[in-house]
């Protein structure tokens, strides 16, 4: 697929994570949609004026200026919240906790999930762990889980906890 939403070098590309790379495609199959729209609507307002012998009115270029306008306006929409979401999933290294960004959890970490999802995902992740101590402590461990749960964080922690002897 090829990205044209936003500007990026195949370097840059290659070192987008999963889900920088997963909303990239996303936004860009959503531009590709509004652009298939566009171009149908156009057709039908073109075959609409051939209909009615208005084809040399400038009722179709206006139209279209109209139509291009609004793609324009829905794609920059689309852009900017695709560069703000990708900024949100960025590595980044924290000097005062040590934390570099890279969480070693074994689930992906998706903020465009709702807490629910999240707690659903993370609970699925910890309950494939067959030793309820082990699971537990791992938990405990998780800081990632920590912020990536907010309040469902203890939630989660009480229902674990539920396990242990």
């Amino acid at each position: 697929m090829d990205f044209d939403i936003i500007d990026l070098t195949e370097e840059e590309a290659e070192a987008l994570t999963t889900i920088q790379l997963k909303l990239l495609r996303t936004a860009q199959q959503n531009k590709n949609e509004l652009y298939h729209n566009m171009q149908r609507e156009l057709q039908a307002y073109y075959s609409m004026c051939n209909t009615n012998n208005v084809y040399l009115s400038s009722l179709y270029t206006d139209k279209k200026a109209e139509l291009e306008d609004e793609f324009d306006y829905q794609v920059a929409i689309l852009r900017e919240q695709l560069i703000f979401n990708m900024s949100l999933n960025e590595p980044t290294h924290d000097e005062e906790t040590g934390d570099d960004g890279n969480d070693d959890s074994g689930y992906i970490v998706d903020y465009e999930l709702s807490y629910l999802e999240r707690y659903i995902q993370v609970r699925d992740y910890y309950l494939a762990i067959e030793d309820p101590d082990e699971r537990l402590a791992l938990y405990t461990a998780d800081t990632v889980a920590q912020k990536y749960l907010g309040n469902y964080y203890t939630t989660l922690y009480n229902y674990l906890s539920t396990f242990t002897l």
